[in-house]
């Protein structure tokens, strides 16, 4: 599996730099900030971290950030990121599976667009709530299931047979919602618009989102879930 990401973490960070990818992380990255709620000073475990990209955004807010990933290629950029920003981030190559922490050790976790290639989501999961604190959060952030996107995902894995794609499971927001350990679980789904959307529309893609959330619709193409240990 790592060599799958070790081979496009050079690339990976394109995608953000487009308009579709830049408004698609606007939209994705809200209800993340609003369960995670991050304060400066809290110690957080990025789980499946990638290239940094929201290691470095925490670290930019004062929070104390471990990442780690199963790709040491996709750290390598996290790494040299972080050292142009000047930042202070701990990476540590681990698998999620069988994190290499004591329990109670994070204030906060959050895993975002990394859980869909995990072989056992809830074993996952359970591994995550072990190592947090009692009284902290656990944020998990997954592409959705029986969405536009996981259907254009599907149709590239199909299509392409070295596709990272094929090696994803998509949840649905009642699936993520149900293998959540802990209390006070809750849940969105977000990004209804899809994959051929022109990407500087935004006054658009806000009108197409809020729609749905007022029609109670579950089928985004990115599902974010949050609980709480006592």
């Amino acid at each position: 599996m790592a060599e799958i990401f070790d081979d496009i973490a050079n690339e990976y960070d394109d995608w953000y730099r487009r308009p579709l990818g830049a408004l698609v992380d606007r939209v994705e990255k809200e209800p993340i900030y609003a369960y995670l709620e991050p304060v400066a000073g809290e110690r957080i475990l990025d789980v499946g971290c990638g290239t940094g990209i929201f290691s470095l955004e925490l670290a930019r807010l004062g929070v104390a950030v471990t990442g780690i990933d199963i790709s040491e290629a996709m750290m390598d950029v996290a790494r040299r990121k972080t050292e142009d920003a000047g930042a202070n981030i701990e990476f540590i190559k681990a698998d999620a599976m069988q994190l290499p922490f004591t329990a109670n050790s994070f204030d906060k976790i959050v895993s975002v667009s990394a859980l869909e290639f995990t072989p056992d989501l809830k074993a996952v999961l359970e591994e995550c709530y072990r190592v947090l604190k009692p009284g902290g959060r656990l944020v998990i952030a997954l592409i959705g299931g029986n969405s536009l996107w996981s259907g254009y995902y599907q149709a590239k894995a199909a299509r392409d047979t070295d596709s990272l794609f094929r090696q994803a499971r998509f949840y649905t927001l009642p699936e993520l919602l149900d293998a959540m350990p802990g209390k006070d679980v809750q849940g969105r789904a977000v990004l209804f618009f899809g994959p051929d959307f022109e990407g500087t529309m935004e006054d658009e893609a806000r009108e197409i989102e809020a729609a749905a959330t007022l029609a109670g619709r579950i089928d985004g193409g990115f599902i974010v879930a949050v609980s709480y240990k006592s």
